[in-house]
């Protein structure tokens, strides 16, 4: 008989970066704005590939210090409704998962990055041709940040301490609005399956007026996938988005996809992903943020 962890494990379709030749002369890129002169607004080659996305529920043996990605046990501050309010968000909601992940990884200090509230449109994937109301599942695997990208980020927010401070972790949280959810749920990649020189390839993601870093993945059998069946708004799924260059454990690709075992009438996906340095350099007080990483947004 199988047991539950294998009876839950499903097959699905996940998006990767071609392993293909144009990337020996070209770097990744996508322009997040409708370029001019004939440019194409992406050179990235996308290539769909069947995985197997085992149950990670119950199993104690994944955990970040091996895999790069563990549960959580959080409860929200915030009601359903307040996750309208994205003042009560970086607000309430922030600074309570930094002190959270602060006790949770014995960490010296957290810096929340920022947060996307995700509602997946009854279309999706399939557009509709129009710009959508919220940010939509992200079905391509990728990585947030290169170590290199981390790095220049912590230099813009502590510009006088960078060297006393660099060696960070980045991390995201992410966890569903409203629960058990199974509709496209986040699928994370054991970084001990992931080879780096093999199969990631730094990108470039560029808006009108700042760029990012992150790691485009290649496909690879030895890969191997997890996800959270019946996630419940109190299970916070944590994972490692970026890394500095003594981290022991990489950082771990990540996507979500259609889950087959999702039961008709559950309601389209709600979820809310944030993004945050966790850092453990032993200083007696950490400075204050000084510069905005982002720089089309508000600090």
């Amino acid at each position: 008989m199988a047991s539950a962890n294998e009876s839950e494990s499903v097959h699905a379709t996940m998006y990767f970066l071609q392993r293909s030749s144009i990337y020996d002369e070209e770097k990744p890129y996508s322009l997040r704005f409708p370029p001019g002169d004939g440019l194409a607004q992406s050179n990235i080659l996308r290539e769909a590939h069947l995985i197997q996305v085992a149950s990670m529920r119950g199993r104690s043996d994944l955990r970040l210090e091996t895999c790069g990605f563990e549960v959580m046990a959080f409860s929200s501050p915030l009601s359903y409704e307040d996750y309208e309010d994205a003042n009560k968000i970086a607000h309430v909601l922030l600074p309570a998962l930094c002190r959270k992940l602060k006790q949770h990884l014995s960490a010296q200090h957290v810096v929340a990055l920022d947060f996307s509230v995700r509602r997946r449109h009854a279309s999706f994937p399939v557009s509709t041709g129009k710009d959508y109301d919220h940010d939509q599942p992200t079905n391509m695997a990728h990585i947030d940040f290169t170590p290199e990208e981390g790095e220049r980020m912590l230099r813009v927010m502590y510009p006088d301490q960078a060297d006393e401070i660099i060696a960070g972790d980045w991390y995201s949280t992410w966890f569903p609005l409203r629960g058990p959810l199974n509709d496209w749920p986040l699928a994370i990649c054991d970084a001990r399956t992931v080879d780096r020189e093999a199969d990631l390839m730094p990108g470039d993601i560029v808006y009108t007026d700042w760029a990012t870093e992150n790691l485009q993945v290649h496909h690879s059998d030895r890969h191997k996938w997890y996800y959270l069946p019946d996630q419940t708004v109190d299970e916070v799924l944590i994972f490692k988005s970026g890394e500095s260059s003594s981290a022991k454990v990489q950082a771990v690709p990540h996507g979500s996809f259609y889950n087959p075992r999702v039961q008709a009438g559950e309601p389209p996906r709600e979820s809310i992903d944030s993004r945050f340095f966790v850092l453990f350099a032993p200083l007696e007080k950490y400075p204050r943020v000084q510069g905005n990483v982002f720089s089309q947004r508000p600090d």
